[in-house]
Protein backbone atom coordinates (compact mmCIF):
# COMPACT_ATOMS: atom_id res chain seq x y z
CA UNK A 1 0.00 0.00 0.00
CA UNK A 2 1.33 3.78 -0.87
CA UNK A 3 2.34 5.45 1.69
CA UNK A 4 0.49 8.57 0.82
CA UNK A 5 -2.76 6.25 2.00
CA UNK A 6 -1.12 4.34 4.86
CA UNK A 7 -3.77 5.51 7.29
CA UNK A 8 -6.21 4.64 5.03
CA UNK A 9 -7.91 1.22 4.48
CA UNK A 10 -7.85 -0.92 2.41
CA UNK A 11 -11.56 -0.24 1.20
CA UNK A 12 -10.96 3.40 1.46
CA UNK A 13 -7.73 2.80 -0.95
CA UNK A 14 -9.69 1.07 -3.30
CA UNK A 15 -12.40 3.61 -3.43
CA UNK A 16 -10.26 6.27 -4.21
CA UNK A 17 -8.72 4.67 -6.68
CA UNK A 18 -11.28 3.09 -8.33
CA UNK A 19 -13.22 6.87 -8.26
CA UNK A 20 -10.12 9.27 -8.81
CA UNK A 21 -11.34 10.13 -12.04
CA UNK A 22 -15.12 11.09 -10.60
CA UNK A 23 -12.75 12.78 -7.91
CA UNK A 24 -10.79 15.08 -10.45
CA UNK A 25 -14.21 15.76 -12.07
CA UNK A 26 -16.27 16.39 -8.89
CA UNK A 27 -14.47 18.83 -6.76
CA UNK A 28 -16.15 21.21 -4.71
CA UNK A 29 -15.86 24.20 -1.89
CA UNK A 30 -18.23 22.85 0.02
CA UNK A 31 -19.90 19.69 1.22
CA UNK A 32 -22.46 19.73 3.62
CA UNK A 33 -24.14 17.04 5.48
CA UNK A 34 -27.90 17.27 6.13
CA UNK A 35 -30.74 19.24 4.33
CA UNK A 36 -32.50 20.24 7.40
CA UNK A 37 -32.95 23.97 7.68
CA UNK A 38 -29.44 24.89 9.21
CA UNK A 39 -28.15 22.95 6.48
CA UNK A 40 -30.35 24.39 3.44
CA UNK A 41 -29.23 28.02 5.03
CA UNK A 42 -25.35 27.10 4.60
CA UNK A 43 -25.67 25.62 1.52
CA UNK A 44 -27.83 28.82 0.09
CA UNK A 45 -25.44 31.09 1.74
CA UNK A 46 -22.74 29.32 -0.16
CA UNK A 47 -24.09 29.68 -3.48
CA UNK A 48 -25.09 33.04 -2.97
CA UNK A 49 -21.02 33.54 -3.05
CA UNK A 50 -20.58 31.61 -5.75
CA UNK A 51 -19.06 28.47 -3.64
CA UNK A 52 -19.11 25.04 -5.54
CA UNK A 53 -21.32 23.32 -2.77
CA UNK A 54 -23.30 19.72 -2.35
CA UNK A 55 -25.56 18.65 0.58
CA UNK A 56 -26.08 15.21 1.04
CA UNK A 57 -29.15 14.16 2.58
CA UNK A 58 -30.49 10.56 3.69
CA UNK A 59 -34.23 11.67 3.48
CA UNK A 60 -36.29 11.85 0.13
CA UNK A 61 -36.65 15.81 0.71
CA UNK A 62 -35.18 18.70 2.61
CA UNK A 63 -36.52 19.20 5.92
CA UNK A 64 -37.86 15.54 6.70
CA UNK A 65 -36.18 15.57 9.98
CA UNK A 66 -36.36 17.30 13.04
CA UNK A 67 -36.59 20.43 11.00
CA UNK A 68 -40.57 19.87 10.33
CA UNK A 69 -40.87 19.17 14.21
CA UNK A 70 -40.72 22.37 15.92
CA UNK A 71 -43.50 24.59 17.14
CA UNK A 72 -43.74 26.59 13.61
CA UNK A 73 -42.86 29.31 15.01
CA UNK A 74 -40.30 31.98 14.00
CA UNK A 75 -40.09 34.42 17.02
CA UNK A 76 -37.42 36.00 19.34
CA UNK A 77 -38.07 33.61 22.24
CA UNK A 78 -39.96 35.54 24.87
CA UNK A 79 -38.61 33.41 27.72
CA UNK A 80 -34.85 33.55 26.98
CA UNK A 81 -34.98 36.77 28.36
CA UNK A 82 -35.34 34.99 31.61
CA UNK A 83 -31.98 33.18 31.28
CA UNK A 84 -30.24 36.21 29.87
CA UNK A 85 -30.19 35.39 26.49
CA UNK A 86 -30.49 39.13 25.12
CA UNK A 87 -28.01 38.33 22.20
CA UNK A 88 -29.81 35.55 20.91
CA UNK A 89 -33.76 37.19 21.30
CA UNK A 90 -32.56 40.41 19.60
CA UNK A 91 -30.83 38.01 16.68
CA UNK A 92 -34.08 36.22 15.95
CA UNK A 93 -36.01 39.02 16.11
CA UNK A 94 -33.99 40.76 13.61
CA UNK A 95 -33.91 37.51 11.51
CA UNK A 96 -37.72 37.29 11.66
CA UNK A 97 -37.61 41.16 10.84
CA UNK A 98 -35.73 39.43 7.45
CA UNK A 99 -38.18 36.61 6.87
CA UNK A 100 -40.91 38.97 7.62
CA UNK A 101 -39.63 40.82 3.84
CA UNK A 102 -38.01 37.49 2.00
CA UNK A 103 -41.07 35.31 2.90
CA UNK A 104 -44.20 36.90 3.01
CA UNK A 105 -46.02 33.35 1.84
CA UNK A 106 -44.39 31.60 4.41
CA UNK A 107 -43.85 33.66 7.17
CA UNK A 108 -46.58 35.78 8.67
CA UNK A 109 -47.37 37.88 12.18
CA UNK A 110 -49.98 36.89 14.57
CA UNK A 111 -51.02 37.79 17.83
CA UNK A 112 -49.92 36.42 21.03
CA UNK A 113 -51.92 36.54 23.98
CA UNK A 114 -50.31 36.24 27.85
CA UNK A 115 -53.06 35.79 30.47
CA UNK A 116 -51.87 36.40 33.87
CA UNK A 117 -53.45 34.76 36.75
CA UNK A 118 -53.70 35.42 40.62
CA UNK A 119 -51.48 32.16 40.71
CA UNK A 120 -49.22 32.60 37.84
CA UNK A 121 -45.79 32.42 39.03
CA UNK A 122 -44.60 35.33 36.70
CA UNK A 123 -45.72 38.53 37.92
CA UNK A 124 -47.39 41.16 35.46
CA UNK A 125 -44.95 43.80 35.78
CA UNK A 126 -42.05 41.29 35.67
CA UNK A 127 -44.45 39.98 32.03
CA UNK A 128 -44.74 44.04 31.51
CA UNK A 129 -40.64 44.75 31.49
CA UNK A 130 -39.76 41.40 29.56
CA UNK A 131 -42.35 42.98 26.69
CA UNK A 132 -41.02 46.24 27.04
CA UNK A 133 -37.29 44.56 25.85
CA UNK A 134 -38.71 42.61 23.39
CA UNK A 135 -41.07 45.17 21.17
CA UNK A 136 -37.56 47.31 21.58
CA UNK A 137 -35.93 44.69 19.80
CA UNK A 138 -38.64 43.76 17.49
CA UNK A 139 -40.09 47.33 16.71
CA UNK A 140 -43.80 46.15 17.35
CA UNK A 141 -45.52 47.61 20.08
CA UNK A 142 -47.24 45.51 22.28
CA UNK A 143 -50.54 46.24 24.50
CA UNK A 144 -52.46 45.39 27.52
CA UNK A 145 -56.22 43.78 26.33
CA UNK A 146 -59.36 45.43 27.76
CA UNK A 147 -61.23 43.50 30.25
CA UNK A 148 -64.20 43.82 28.13
CA UNK A 149 -62.58 41.83 25.29
CA UNK A 150 -61.33 38.58 27.42
CA UNK A 151 -64.66 37.12 26.34
CA UNK A 152 -63.68 37.20 22.88
CA UNK A 153 -60.61 34.59 23.78
CA UNK A 154 -60.96 31.31 22.32
CA UNK A 155 -62.64 30.37 25.82
CA UNK A 156 -60.17 31.16 27.65
CA UNK A 157 -60.62 31.40 31.96
CA UNK A 158 -61.27 34.55 33.04
CA UNK A 159 -61.90 33.46 36.76
CA UNK A 160 -58.62 35.34 38.75
CA UNK A 161 -57.53 36.70 35.50
CA UNK A 162 -55.44 39.91 36.18
CA UNK A 163 -53.89 40.86 33.15
CA UNK A 164 -53.81 39.62 29.32
CA UNK A 165 -51.26 41.25 27.58
CA UNK A 166 -51.15 41.01 23.61
CA UNK A 167 -47.82 41.19 21.52
CA UNK A 168 -46.74 40.02 18.14
CA UNK A 169 -44.77 37.04 16.71
CA UNK A 170 -45.09 35.06 13.50
CA UNK A 171 -45.87 31.90 12.00
CA UNK A 172 -44.41 29.32 9.70
CA UNK A 173 -44.71 25.99 7.78
CA UNK A 174 -41.24 24.32 9.36
CA UNK A 175 -41.06 21.92 6.32
CA UNK A 176 -42.57 24.62 3.74
CA UNK A 177 -39.82 27.12 4.63
CA UNK A 178 -36.96 24.81 5.03
CA UNK A 179 -38.32 23.33 1.24
CA UNK A 180 -38.18 27.03 -0.10
CA UNK A 181 -34.66 27.66 1.38
CA UNK A 182 -33.20 24.54 -0.19
CA UNK A 183 -34.55 25.65 -3.93
CA UNK A 184 -33.44 28.97 -3.24
CA UNK A 185 -30.04 27.37 -3.07
CA UNK A 186 -30.33 25.42 -5.71
CA UNK A 187 -31.15 28.06 -8.16
CA UNK A 188 -28.86 29.95 -6.93
CA UNK A 189 -26.04 26.93 -8.19
CA UNK A 190 -25.72 24.81 -5.04
CA UNK A 191 -26.28 20.97 -5.57
CA UNK A 192 -28.61 18.55 -3.31
CA UNK A 193 -28.34 14.55 -3.27
CA UNK A 194 -31.09 13.42 -1.46
CA UNK A 195 -31.73 9.38 -0.48
CA UNK A 196 -28.05 9.12 -0.08
CA UNK A 197 -26.25 7.93 3.11
CA UNK A 198 -23.25 9.15 3.81
CA UNK A 199 -20.64 6.68 4.96
CA UNK A 200 -17.38 8.21 5.61
CA UNK A 201 -14.82 10.49 5.08
CA UNK A 202 -10.88 11.26 5.38
CA UNK A 203 -8.83 14.62 4.79
CA UNK A 204 -5.69 13.66 2.62
CA UNK A 205 -3.69 16.13 0.10
CA UNK A 206 -5.97 19.07 1.33
CA UNK A 207 -9.07 18.01 0.54
CA UNK A 208 -11.85 16.00 2.45
CA UNK A 209 -11.97 12.45 0.40
CA UNK A 210 -15.98 12.07 1.04
CA UNK A 211 -17.55 8.97 0.24
CA UNK A 212 -21.51 8.50 -0.07
CA UNK A 213 -24.12 5.21 -1.04
CA UNK A 214 -26.70 5.97 -3.09
CA UNK A 215 -29.45 3.80 -5.18
CA UNK A 216 -26.95 0.99 -3.74
CA UNK A 217 -24.00 2.06 -5.40
CA UNK A 218 -21.28 3.55 -3.55
CA UNK A 219 -19.68 7.56 -4.74
CA UNK A 220 -16.72 9.09 -4.00
CA UNK A 221 -16.18 13.12 -4.20
CA UNK A 222 -13.76 15.65 -2.78
CA UNK A 223 -14.20 19.03 -1.03
CA UNK A 224 -12.12 21.88 1.06
CA UNK A 225 -14.47 22.39 3.33
CA UNK A 226 -17.22 19.75 5.00
CA UNK A 227 -19.76 21.06 7.55
CA UNK A 228 -21.58 18.66 9.48
CA UNK A 229 -24.64 20.06 9.65
CA UNK A 230 -26.85 16.53 11.12
CA UNK A 231 -28.75 18.28 13.52
CA UNK A 232 -29.54 15.03 16.10
CA UNK A 233 -27.50 13.17 14.36
CA UNK A 234 -24.17 15.17 14.51
CA UNK A 235 -22.63 12.95 16.94
CA UNK A 236 -23.13 9.84 14.96
CA UNK A 237 -22.26 11.61 11.65
CA UNK A 238 -18.60 12.70 13.48
CA UNK A 239 -17.40 9.30 14.23
CA UNK A 240 -17.64 8.35 10.43
CA UNK A 241 -15.18 11.62 9.57
CA UNK A 242 -11.00 11.07 10.24
CA UNK A 243 -9.23 12.87 11.52
CA UNK A 244 -11.03 13.04 14.58
CA UNK A 245 -12.83 16.39 15.82
CA UNK A 246 -13.40 16.86 19.26
CA UNK A 247 -16.98 18.28 19.66
CA UNK A 248 -18.31 19.37 23.24
CA UNK A 249 -20.38 16.88 25.38
CA UNK A 250 -24.01 17.70 23.79
CA UNK A 251 -27.85 16.45 25.77
CA UNK A 252 -30.40 16.27 23.21
CA UNK A 253 -34.39 17.51 24.25
CA UNK A 254 -37.60 16.23 23.04
CA UNK A 255 -39.70 18.15 22.43
CA UNK A 256 -43.72 16.81 21.69
CA UNK A 257 -46.69 18.64 20.27
CA UNK A 258 -50.09 17.58 19.71
CA UNK A 259 -52.74 18.52 17.26
CA UNK A 260 -56.29 18.76 18.38
CA UNK A 261 -59.33 19.48 16.50
CA UNK A 262 -60.73 22.42 17.97
CA UNK A 263 -60.47 25.63 16.40
CA UNK A 264 -58.40 28.84 17.42
CA UNK A 265 -59.72 31.74 16.16
CA UNK A 266 -57.99 35.15 18.09
CA UNK A 267 -54.20 34.15 17.80
CA UNK A 268 -51.49 32.09 19.92
CA UNK A 269 -51.10 32.08 23.26
CA UNK A 270 -48.62 31.23 25.56
CA UNK A 271 -49.86 30.04 28.97
CA UNK A 272 -48.26 28.23 31.76
CA UNK A 273 -48.13 24.70 32.74
CA UNK A 274 -48.49 23.30 36.60
CA UNK A 275 -44.93 23.06 36.65
CA UNK A 276 -44.39 26.87 36.13
CA UNK A 277 -43.02 26.34 32.41
CA UNK A 278 -44.76 28.25 29.61
CA UNK A 279 -46.19 26.16 26.25
CA UNK A 280 -48.09 27.57 23.12
CA UNK A 281 -51.54 27.32 21.92
CA UNK A 282 -50.83 28.26 18.42
CA UNK A 283 -53.67 28.02 15.30
CA UNK A 284 -52.80 25.76 13.01
CA UNK A 285 -54.46 24.70 9.40
CA UNK A 286 -57.18 26.88 9.70
CA UNK A 287 -59.45 24.20 11.55
CA UNK A 288 -56.85 23.24 13.70
CA UNK A 289 -54.74 23.88 17.19
CA UNK A 290 -51.19 23.12 18.10
CA UNK A 291 -49.60 22.77 21.75
CA UNK A 292 -46.38 22.42 22.79
CA UNK A 293 -43.32 21.86 23.37
CA UNK A 294 -42.22 20.04 26.25
CA UNK A 295 -38.58 19.84 27.23
CA UNK A 296 -37.54 16.10 28.54
CA UNK A 297 -33.68 14.79 28.06
CA UNK A 298 -33.82 12.05 25.82
CA UNK A 299 -31.38 9.36 25.48
CA UNK A 300 -31.16 6.38 22.88
CA UNK A 301 -32.50 6.18 19.18
CA UNK A 302 -32.78 9.44 16.74
CA UNK A 303 -34.70 8.34 14.44
CA UNK A 304 -39.06 8.58 14.35
CA UNK A 305 -39.19 9.76 18.21
CA UNK A 306 -42.51 8.92 19.78
CA UNK A 307 -44.57 11.72 21.42
CA UNK A 308 -44.69 9.80 25.23
CA UNK A 309 -48.06 9.54 27.44
CA UNK A 310 -46.88 11.84 29.61
CA UNK A 311 -45.87 14.66 27.42
CA UNK A 312 -49.53 13.97 25.69
CA UNK A 313 -50.93 14.27 29.17
CA UNK A 314 -48.81 17.36 30.56
CA UNK A 315 -49.92 19.31 27.31
CA UNK A 316 -53.62 18.12 27.36
CA UNK A 317 -53.27 19.33 30.89
CA UNK A 318 -52.11 23.15 30.48
CA UNK A 319 -54.41 23.65 27.99
CA UNK A 320 -57.37 22.52 30.43
CA UNK A 321 -55.78 24.74 32.80
CA UNK A 322 -55.74 27.79 30.51
CA UNK A 323 -59.36 27.15 28.70
CA UNK A 324 -62.46 26.91 29.75
CA UNK A 325 -63.45 24.39 26.96
CA UNK A 326 -61.94 20.83 27.96
CA UNK A 327 -60.01 18.46 25.88
CA UNK A 328 -59.07 14.50 26.17
CA UNK A 329 -57.05 11.88 24.08
CA UNK A 330 -59.96 11.90 21.38
CA UNK A 331 -59.57 15.58 20.74
CA UNK A 332 -56.55 14.82 19.22
CA UNK A 333 -55.32 14.09 15.54
CA UNK A 334 -51.93 13.99 15.61
CA UNK A 335 -48.65 14.62 17.52
CA UNK A 336 -45.14 15.05 16.62
CA UNK A 337 -41.68 15.05 18.50
CA UNK A 338 -38.70 16.61 17.46
CA UNK A 339 -35.27 17.11 19.07
CA UNK A 340 -32.82 19.56 20.09
CA UNK A 341 -29.32 19.38 20.51
CA UNK A 342 -27.57 22.01 23.61
CA UNK A 343 -24.84 21.86 25.47
CA UNK A 344 -24.22 19.62 27.73
CA UNK A 345 -23.52 20.95 31.64
CA UNK A 346 -24.73 21.71 34.78
CA UNK A 347 -28.10 24.03 34.32
CA UNK A 348 -31.39 23.20 33.57
CA UNK A 349 -33.00 22.71 30.62
CA UNK A 350 -34.98 25.58 31.15
CA UNK A 351 -31.34 28.10 31.12
CA UNK A 352 -28.96 26.16 28.52
CA UNK A 353 -28.02 28.49 25.86
CA UNK A 354 -30.26 28.08 22.53
CA UNK A 355 -27.02 29.54 20.31
CA UNK A 356 -25.78 27.63 17.60
CA UNK A 357 -22.21 26.83 17.97
CA UNK A 358 -19.23 26.41 15.25
CA UNK A 359 -16.26 24.07 16.31
CA UNK A 360 -13.54 23.65 14.04
CA UNK A 361 -9.76 22.92 14.93
CA UNK A 362 -6.44 23.45 13.38
CA UNK A 363 -5.78 19.69 13.20
CA UNK A 364 -8.82 19.22 11.29
CA UNK A 365 -8.47 21.91 8.27
CA UNK A 366 -11.32 22.50 6.32
CA UNK A 367 -13.71 20.35 8.60
CA UNK A 368 -16.99 22.20 10.42
CA UNK A 369 -19.54 21.21 13.02
CA UNK A 370 -22.92 22.99 13.56
CA UNK A 371 -24.31 22.63 16.98
CA UNK A 372 -27.53 23.65 17.62
CA UNK A 373 -29.02 26.48 15.75
CA UNK A 374 -32.99 27.54 15.88
CA UNK A 375 -35.29 27.69 13.21
CA UNK A 376 -35.66 31.55 13.36
CA UNK A 377 -31.93 32.08 13.23
CA UNK A 378 -30.91 30.07 10.35
CA UNK A 379 -29.54 32.27 8.17
CA UNK A 380 -27.72 34.06 10.80
CA UNK A 381 -26.02 30.60 11.46
CA UNK A 382 -25.36 29.93 8.01
CA UNK A 383 -23.61 33.57 7.92
CA UNK A 384 -21.43 32.62 11.70
CA UNK A 385 -20.30 29.04 8.88
CA UNK A 386 -19.61 31.61 5.65
CA UNK A 387 -17.53 33.56 7.40
CA UNK A 388 -15.09 30.58 8.51
CA UNK A 389 -14.59 29.86 5.03
CA UNK A 390 -11.00 30.37 3.56
CA UNK A 391 -12.17 31.05 -0.21
CA UNK A 392 -12.20 33.74 -2.51
CA UNK A 393 -15.67 34.26 -2.92
CA UNK A 394 -16.47 34.98 -6.75
CA UNK A 395 -19.44 37.29 -5.63
CA UNK A 396 -17.40 38.98 -2.45
CA UNK A 397 -20.13 41.29 -0.98
CA UNK A 398 -23.27 38.86 -1.57
CA UNK A 399 -25.52 37.64 1.29
CA UNK A 400 -28.78 36.12 1.72
CA UNK A 401 -30.31 39.40 4.15
CA UNK A 402 -32.71 40.37 0.47
CA UNK A 403 -32.51 36.93 -1.13
CA UNK A 404 -36.56 36.42 -1.35
CA UNK A 405 -37.95 32.78 -0.88
CA UNK A 406 -41.01 32.23 -2.39
CA UNK A 407 -43.12 28.58 -1.67
CA UNK A 408 -41.15 25.76 -1.82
Amino acid sequence: MSTQYSHLTYHQVRLINKHRCDIDNEHYDIVVIGAGIQGAGIAQAAAVCGYKTLVIEKHPLAGMGTSCKSSKLIHGGLRYLESGQLRLVKECLQERNLLLKNAPELVKLIPFYIPVYRSSSRSSWKIWLGLCIYSLFSLKPFEIVKKTQWPSLDHIKTKELKFVFKYYDAQTDDQLLTRSVAKSAKNLGAKFIYNANFTSANFQCKSHIINYVKDTKEHTISAKYLINCSGPWVEETQKKIQPKLSIPAIELISGSHIIINIKTTQGAYYIETKDKRAVFVIPWKEEHTLIGTTETAHTGTTDNIPASKDDINYLIDAYNKNFNIKINEKNIIDTFCGLRVLPKNSSSIFNKSRDSLAVEDSSCPGLITLIGGKLTAYRASAELIISKIDIEKKHPEANTRKTKLGVG
